[in-house]
């Protein structure tokens, strides 16, 4: 009884912030026939998550450097970044979605909850239903069905995050939870000066310690992850609107356009006019 109560102390904060913190938002959905001459890909580090459903053919992914072999009847839950590699050996059909899933406004759902990539599905007569509901109710303009989108969305991600492990049995988790104020932080002004000094003062730790330990957490230290995550709203940015250059460098933090491009560049592998006309046409 002992074991059990120390393990719901510990995950309670986990699901209170699941239930009362988490916010979900499509980005897009469709079906794609695919071919092996059209989808081949590598070092793709878009900044959403993305659910693949194989109904036919086969093909692989490289993910946060693991292989998978994508197959017919399985589901795969895909993380951000991630450095993907992707192909397929002949024709192929995949169902998929890309969306973003934060807690706090902050914190990527992929790096707070421990997660499984692959997995079948239990019952493909279902998994395509509500798949298909799923591609109706998104092109709708109605509020209830985007509610219904967003909680089909949820419905077929949730399993992947059924098995939470002992992660959550020690203190590290909730080590990691102090960290939300700097994240926050963070967020909320990409578009001013941040410095390592502020995000330690935020956290109440010295400097040198506090740039330790976000290390340590969020595998970047802090001001390589301040420039991540601008460069990941820019990414965002390109793919849904035609702001300008200029604008976007602004909004961003960065000192002009000419800035802007060069560090986007470095991130991404394209510079921003050739990775937005890149997305032009929809892919898994």
């Amino acid at each position: 009884m002992a074991g059990d109560g120390l393990y719901m102390y510990n995950t309670w904060p986990v699901m209170e912030a699941l239930s009362t913190h988490l916010e979900v938002r499509m980005l897009e959905s469709r079906i794609s026939n695919l071919t092996a001459d059209y989808w081949r890909r590598s070092g793709d580090n878009q900044p959403y998550g993305r659910l693949y459903y194989v109904k036919e053919g086969q093909g692989t992914l490289l993910s946060h450097d693991r292989e998978y072999t994508l197959r017919p009847g399985l589901m795969y839950l895909i993380p951000p970044r991630g450095n993907l590699t992707y192909s397929c050996s002949g024709n192929m059909q995949i169902w998929w979605m890309h969306f973003t899933a934060t807690l706090f406004g902050c914190v990527d759902l992929f790096d707070y909850l421990p997660y499984r990539i692959e997995r079948a599905a239990e019952d493909r007569r279902m998994t395509e239903g509500q798949m298909l509901r799923l591609l109706q109710t998104r092109r709708s303009m109605l509020a209830a069905d985007q509610l219904e989108a967003t909680g089909v969305l949820l419905q077929l991600v949730a399993p992947f995050f059924r098995e939470l492990g002992d992660e959550f049995r020690d203190d590290a988790h909730e080590d990691k939870r102090r960290f939300i104020p700097v994240l926050k932080h963070i967020d909320e002004n990409l578009g001013r000066t941040i410095s390592v000094a502020d995000l330690a003062r935020i956290a109440n730790y010295e400097k040198s310690h506090f740039s330790t330990l976000f290390s340590d957490f969020f595998g970047l230290p802090p001001m390589k992850y301040v420039n991540r995550r601008r460069i990941e709203r820019v990414q965002l940015e390109l793919q849904r609107s035609d702001e300008k250059l200029e604008t976007l460098a602004q909004e961003y933090g960065f000192h002009d356009a000419f800035h802007l491009s060069r560090t986007f560049k470095r991130h991404t592998g394209l510079s921003p006019r050739e990775f937005r006309k890149s997305h032009k046409t929809s892919e898994p």
